[in-house]
């Protein structure tokens, strides 16, 4: 079981997340969800490490997490461009059994002697990917995994979150798109007004559109039919 509680977490002085106390299947994948400027992106890099803050603690088992059990496929991609793929991925160790390299830069297409500096958005996004499957690690922290990736890779990374699970990895996924994660969540959790407003299971997934987007699509009805 994963933990999360968070007292409060202020950015220059406003408050960004508060009054989260929530705990996670482990083994499952786990959807967070919010419009813009919700706090997703804060809340995974609070969960992975990368921001510190005493108001906030996150456990596995009754023990603290550590950046070392997370791997992390940010949305803001920074590779040094002179490097080739493979060079990157020389960079991490190797320590899942059955990972090969040359198979998986082959389904994702990827070129291993190619240089960053020549890769699209989604061919880098599909290289992090497989620098951090390369690694082994107990919790995955996919936010915005599909910008960037063709319809094919999509459906690649929807089959690799599946086999995660089915290794016993934890999964934290966020997305604009809603439409994957009602097929790979097990649980989905909505954060509005600074908080986990709301979490659902697989069979309440049908409400999670009418929440999120409900009023909101009806208010931009309204104005746009007076100026289109």
């Amino acid at each position: 079981m994963i933990t999360t509680k968070i007292v409060s977490f202020k950015y220059k002085e406003s408050v960004v997340l508060e009054n989260i106390d929530l705990s996670f299947e482990s083994g499952k994948t786990h959807g967070i969800v919010g419009l813009n400027g919700a706090g997703k992106t804060t809340y995974f890099n609070l969960m992975a490490g990368f921001i510190k803050d005493e108001g906030c603690s996150f456990t596995r088992d009754g023990k603290l997490i550590q950046r070392k059990d997370i791997a992390f496929i940010d949305t803001d991609l920074f590779f040094y461009p002179k490097l080739t793929a493979k060079e990157f991925l020389s960079v991490f160790p190797n320590t899942n059994t059955t990972y090969h390299e040359e198979k998986l830069a082959d389904l994702f297409k990827l070129p291993l002697n190619g240089f960053m500096e020549e890769f699209s958005t989604g061919m880098k996004k599909k290289l992090l990917l497989q620098s951090q499957i390369k690694q082994n690690k107990e919790i995955y922290i996919l936010d915005e995994p599909f910008n960037g990736l063709d319809l094919e890779t999509n459906k690649i990374l929807e089959v690799i979150i599946a086999i995660l699970n089915e290794r016993g990895k934890t999964v934290f996924i966020s997305s604009h798109i809603l439409e994957p994660l009602l097929e790979i969540c097990s649980q989905i959790h909505y954060l509005k007004n600074k908080t986990v407003f709301k979490s659902y299971k697989k069979h309440e997934f049908n409400l999670i559109e009418e929440e999120l987007f409900g009023n909101y699509a009806r208010e931009m009805k309204n104005k746009l039919l007076k100026i289109i």
